[in-house]
């Protein structure tokens, strides 16, 4: 008799203990999906994840455009030790900064900002993401144009730039009417103001955890980059 309660208490504990399991993972989910403003801007696994790294950035911004090509180019490493085994969920938030605040106002910020987030309303964030990176490296920041404040300016983008780049990854009219009648402009600037709130330094600017900083260097590498993302990791302040 006393055998068969011990089994049964040992029984419902298991039970309490799985039960407990299954609420803390579910509300862990929870306050992940409750922080990300998109779910369409984000790589890795929501449901598993135990870090929430964000990323506030301007597509005209070379210095994040930097730090993106470092990821880009080490993309396997990046998923296999961030994103898989430790269990990162990484945000990119853009912004048009650039045109709200940067000294001298571009229009092109803000244009890029449109065009992407018309990308993300078909759920092509990425796409559209990673081929402007590839097509601003090959027009500009390659040669040296755009890279830095004593560089050579970025000149002559208009419209079509942004559409074309839209075109290149398959994108047809509904991006581009999107983008003609700015559908997504006052998301652009809703989200743009609440980053502005957020950010405490210059672009790009990282909240991985409870690290926070901002800038990167051009002339860094995967290196630096994962002094970063292990910064985030092991929950140092900069």
């Amino acid at each position: 008799m006393l055998g068969k309660i011990v089994r049964n208490v040992a029984i419902v504990a298991i039970i309490g203990v799985l039960v407990a399991l299954v609420i803390f993972n579910a509300n862990q989910k929870a306050a992940i999906d409750t922080k990300v403003w998109d779910s369409r801007t984000t790589i890795g696994d929501a449901a598993t994840a135990k870090h929430h790294y964000i990323m506030y950035t301007d597509l005209m911004c070379p210095y994040c455009d930097a730090f993106s090509r470092v990821v880009k180019d080490h993309y396997d490493e990046f998923k296999c030790d961030y994103l898989d085994e430790k269990k990162v969920l990484f945000e990119m938030r853009i912004t048009d900064f650039l045109y709200e605040f940067g000294a001298h106002k571009t229009e092109y910020s803000r244009q890029s900002a449109e065009a992407i987030y018309c990308a993300t309303a078909e759920d092509r964030f990425w796409d559209y993401y990673y081929a402007a990176l590839d097509k601003l490296w090959e027009d500009y920041h390659s040669k040296g144009i755009g890279t830095s404040k004593t560089s050579p300016a970025i000149t002559g983008i208009d419209d079509s730039y942004w559409l074309e780049i839209g075109k290149s990854i398959g994108l047809g009219e509904e991006f581009n009417n999107c983008y003609s009648e700015h559908q997504q402009l006052e998301a652009v600037k809703a989200n743009t103001a609440k980053a502005y709130k957020l950010v405490d330094g210059g672009l790009p600017y990282f909240q991985f955890g409870s690290f926070k900083t901002g800038g990167f260097d051009q002339s860094w590498g995967w290196e630096q980059v994962k002094q970063y993302l292990d910064a985030g990791l092991q929950g140092r302040s900069n």
